[in-house]
């Protein structure tokens, strides 16, 4: 099963790919798409569009993962910016009939880290353990990886009930 795990958002959207064989996650591809604020923001949101359907055809995943971050939002056009991010991942796995699960923030340090309110710097470091790699360029695609693990756990687990 390929996994793509998605920390959106409209200035960065980090997307990391694993696969799992073998109860065992291996990580496939991680990045980030960057969108420049100087564009209007429908440029923006097809960029994010357009790439996650080029980066979806080169991996074919089974299932999408998105962080449901509306908790943390404190501000409102922040949120409704996010929402359209967010929108347009649901119109992409729609589009190809790829099961799409949220996580929050909360369930992603707790499945990591065990501590729900852990810091970005150590869900970094544990992915970076998990892959056993040094370095992971952004902390969106280290997010974005941490996404796919919570939903492979929750799959692995949801599996054995």
């Amino acid at each position: 099963m390929v996994i793509l795990g998605l920390d959106p958002g409209l200035a960065s959207t980090g997307f990391g790919f694993i696969k799992a064989t073998n109860n065992s996650p291996t990580l496939l591809k991680c990045g980030y798409i960057k969108t420049y604020n100087k564009d209007n923001i429908s440029v923006r949101l097809f960029q994010i569009y357009s790439d996650l359907n080029a980066l979806i055809e080169e991996e074919f995943p089974d299932m999408m993962a998105v962080e449901n971050v509306f908790s943390l939002v404190r501000y409102p056009k922040a949120g409704i910016l996010l929402g359209c991010v967010i929108g347009a991942i649901y119109i992409i796995a729609s589009n190809r009939k790829i099961k799409l699960v949220e996580v929050t923030p909360k369930e992603v340090k707790n499945s990591l880290i065990g501590y729900g309110n852990a810091d970005k710097r150590q869900v970094k470091k544990m992915v970076q353990h998990i892959f056993n790699i040094d370095q992971i360029g952004s902390f969106h695609a280290a997010d974005a990886l941490a996404i796919a693990l919570t939903a492979f756990y929750r799959t692995k687990k949801e599996n054995l009930l």
